[in-house]
């Protein structure tokens, strides 16, 4: 008699942890993507010179790089959900008081937003191998999609809302801690099982190997082709509206444009790790991923009509590939949970910093050479190495061999 309830509340907690990490992925970077497009809007309105319209994307890359060493640490304490869940509330604070005044407000709800996307990026990988074992390629994919769905939205309607009469980029910008205030009620409402004596709450795993990552190369190619793989996104996220305004689009066009090229990233991101899983290495898909970036890159640079959406998709479909690559690295070349936070935290946290460069970088060498050609040639050289370190990455390894593990 009790067996059937049993079963019908596992399945509702089961339910609950579906949604959380969709809701969760839609929240990591729905509040950056948001921001390029209202650029202009932000500049004009808070007077404010291209140096700090750099560091609104430069700072949340600055806290990934920061803060992604220590979560794994923070999580094997408390948990992975009870974390996330406390993330969950700064990030909602964070989106909300960085539109409320002026640059200083700006900045530091961008650093609290950093923080917390962090926190996501870093457990996200972990708690689907530990929650979905035998189902780790669709949860990622689902994952993957969920997020540049929603990048995607938020760049394409972010210049719509702010141009309403009722609203203004204010409103625009507070709109995407809806999800994140969601994400709280789920997760809330998963704290009876999370709390539970009877279940391992994720991140308290104590195998983990005590050989350093740093002396591992799979775990630096790992690193590295997350932190380039990053680096041209990010810098994309920031810049490419004023790329594509320097082309002759206007305000509304290049931030559908942009979106555009993230809706190219979402059928690779969901039939990418799919892939992946099956597959014994992944080098061959790893070198392709960079080329796909290289030639829509290449194309961007020539191309000033509307057949650049072909380009922009194409850059995505690249973006999409490595993305899920570098989430499902995370898994695939370690043997526990505990190796995959570990390894997530240190791809993370070196690539991100890598990361930060882009937006800061492209937008000096573009006021130094007037014009946005150098800098696009630049990603380009970054999106040859993607090909480099993937082919390093893919290969069939772990982090930690057998023999290095600890017992």
């Amino acid at each position: 008699m009790e067996e059937f309830p049993q079963r019908t509340k596992q399945r509702y907690y089961t339910i609950l942890l579906f949604l959380s990490i969709l809701v969760i992925a839609a929240t990591l970077r729905s509040p950056i993507t948001s921001v390029g497009p209202l650029i202009p809007f932000i500049r004009e309105d808070l007077g404010v010179s291209n140096t700090i319209v750099g560091f609104v994307n430069t700072l949340p890359l600055l806290a990934f790089g920061l803060f992604s060493p220590f979560i794994p640490g923070i999580s094997r304490k408390m948990g992975m959900e009870i974390m996330l869940l406390l993330a969950m509330i700064v990030l909602s604070v964070g989106i909300i008081f960085r539109s409320l005044g002026g640059t200083s407000m700006l900045l530091t709800g961008t650093i609290l937003l950093g923080l917390s996307i962090a926190v996501g990026n870093v457990l996200m990988p972990g708690l689907i191998k530990l929650s979905f074992p035998f189902r780790v390629g669709v949860m990622t994919g689902l994952y993957s999609v969920s997020m540049n769905v929603f990048g995607a939205l938020a760049s394409g309607v972010s210049v719509p809302i702010a141009s309403l009469d009722i609203f203004s980029w204010r409103n625009s910008m507070q709109i995407w801690a809806l999800f994140s205030m969601i994400a709280v009620v789920i997760l809330i409402l998963r704290l009876p099982e999370i709390r539970s004596s009877n279940k391992k709450v994720p991140g308290k795993v104590k195998n983990h190997s005590s050989t350093p990552l740093y002396k591992s190369k799979i775990a630096w190619a790992v690193t590295l082709f997350m932190g380039f793989q990053s680096f041209i996104p990010y810098s994309l996220f920031t810049w490419l509206p004023d790329i594509l305004i320097s082309k002759g689009f206007d305000e509304h066009e290049a931030g559908w444009l942009m979106a555009i090229y993230q809706v190219g990233l979402i059928p690779a991101t969901f039939i990418v790790p799919i892939i992946a899983a099956k597959m014994q290495s992944q080098c061959f898909i790893a070198f392709l991923s960079g080329l796909l970036f290289f030639f829509g890159l290449l194309g961007v640079s020539f191309t000033s009509s509307s057949a650049i959406v072909l380009f922009l998709i194409l850059a995505g479909i690249g973006a999409g590939t490595t993305f899920s690559l570098a989430m499902m690295f995370f898994v695939l070349r370690t043997n526990t949970v505990a190796e995959s936070s570990q390894l997530s935290g240190m791809a993370q946290s070196v690539g991100y910093m890598i990361a930060a460069l882009g937006p800061i970088l492209l937008g000096s060498v573009a006021e130094w050479t007037q014009g946005w050609s150098a800098p696009l040639a630049l990603l380009m050289i970054v999106s040859l190495c993607i090909s480099v370190f993937g082919l390093v990455a893919g290969k069939d390894q772990k982090v930690f061999q057998p023999s290095q593990k600890t017992t």
